[in-house]
């Protein structure tokens, strides 16, 4: 009886310990039944709708009524050359618009090489209507002069042209083109510094405006991938002095704040330098922020070394690959695959972070550029539009990069598999 008893408990019992599948919850499918499930669904959530829509609509009606009606951007259309270049002379700007045609043409014929086509569907076609247009009422707004639009329809030639010869000789020329744009955008910089400085062309000393924060934030992005990757694999080394020289490395760089290593990159390295390797203060910020940024880099690829799963590593050695052969075939393309978003966040921060240069430094960056242009007699008053012109160039810049990482990041599936 006992016997039977105990084991209606564990039928019972195990009854009571079986999944019960829910029904499916629907999806609204209507824009009405939208809102009333994710914003009406209790009188509380409906009141805190209202309420936060309310505040919403009166913060844009008064941001649109300064920007659109009271605001006077006159400062900005009079000191865009100062924005761009700062002291940088101007008989010498041809420099800087062949360097951008020089991005500009190698950014076309990769775009004409690749064998993705973008996929041109409704929404896309009106973001782009929308930021050409944008972009063109802007550029009506603030430029002037005929010059300048020539300068403007070559830019878009630059672009155009490149990437239909690219799409041309990748027919035929598949193979020996790859090599061509390879080889492009690793000469690319040197390109640029012969450019700027070659043929008596004004020192470094004399950079300013975006293009400071341009030069200085690509360079410092292209040189500290590279470092950050070497210093991750050497934090995880078997090699006791490599693992425990990048773990110093790490560990020292990160615990110092950026400005200090600016500002010891001014003071403190030609101190320590010979006579013969002294280089000008621009490329000696440039080196500490590079060194900045690839400690953090070696920390986010870290931890997307440690996400690989250890079943990966078996499978390498029981295909008899080395450890270089895995590592740089198996285990770091899925490592890198998986931080691209943590990458990108990066180098949006390092992005902005260039704005540090004008108070260690002394140079005139965008951001100083822009304060100097509201100090003029004409323009005291206008300091918020200013800033305002100097804060909508950053982040046009740092919105760009984080949508090619969106896309980035759908090709290759991060997420996904």
């Amino acid at each position: 009886m006992a016997r039977i008893d105990e084991q209606r408990l564990q039928a019972i019992a195990a009854e009571d310990a079986a999944p019960v599948e829910v029904a499916p919850r629907a999806r609204p499918t209507t824009p009405r039944e939208w809102l009333k499930v994710n914003l009406f669904s209790t009188w509380r959530n409906g009141l805190v709708t209202i309420v936060t829509a309310l505040f919403v609509a009166w913060a844009l009606y008064q941001i649109a009524r300064w920007v659109f009606v009271t605001g006077d951007f006159q400062v900005v259309k009079a000191n865009l050359a100062s924005y761009m270049l700062a002291r940088f002379p101007r008989d010498e700007a041809w420099r800087v618009w062949a360097s951008l045609y020089l991005v500009l043409a190698l950014s076309g014929l990769s775009w004409g090489y690749s064998e993705r086509r973008i996929a041109w569907t409704r929404r896309r076609m009106v973001e782009a209507t929308l930021l050409v247009l944008g972009g063109i009422l802007l550029l009506a707004y603030l430029l002037d002069g005929v010059v300048i639009w020539v300068l403007i329809a070559g830019a878009v030639a630059a672009v155009l042209v490149p990437m239909a010869a690219g799409r041309l000789l990748a027919r035929r020329y598949r193979r020996s083109l790859r090599r061509v744009v390879i080889a492009g955008w690793i000469l690319l910089y040197p390109a640029i510094l012969f450019v700027l400085l070659g043929f008596d062309g004004p020192s470094s000393s004399t950079w300013g405006g975006m293009l400071l924060n341009v030069m200085a934030g690509s360079v410092a992005i292209v040189a500290s991938f590279p470092i950050g990757i070497l210093l991750a694999l050497g934090r995880r080394s078997t090699f006791p002095a490599i693992r425990t020289f990048c773990v110093g490395v790490i560990e020292l760089i990160r615990g110092v704040p950026l400005i200090t290593l600016l500002i010891s990159g001014v003071f403190i390295l030609p101190l320590l330098l010979p006579p013969q390797l002294q280089a000008p203060t621009v490329i000696r910020v440039i080196i500490m922020l590079t060194l900045f940024s690839s400690v953090y880099v070696a920390e986010i690829v870290r931890g997307g070394l440690q996400g690989v799963h250890r079943g990966q590593y078996e499978a390498g050695r029981a295909l008899g690959l080395s450890t270089t052969r895995l590592t740089a075939l198996v285990i770091l393309p899925q490592a890198l695959r998986n931080t691209i978003p943590a990458l990108i966040s990066h180098f949006i921060s390092l992005w902005k972070d260039t704005s540090l240069l004008a108070i260690t430094a002394g140079f005139t960056d965008l951001l100083a550029a822009a304060r100097r242009s509201a100090a003029g007699l004409e323009y005291i008053g206008h300091s918020k539009e200013a800033l305002l012109g100097a804060a909508f160039i950053f982040w046009a810049v740092a919105f760009t990069a984080s949508r090619w990482s969106q896309r980035l990041e759908r090709r290759v599936g991060v997420g996904e598999r």
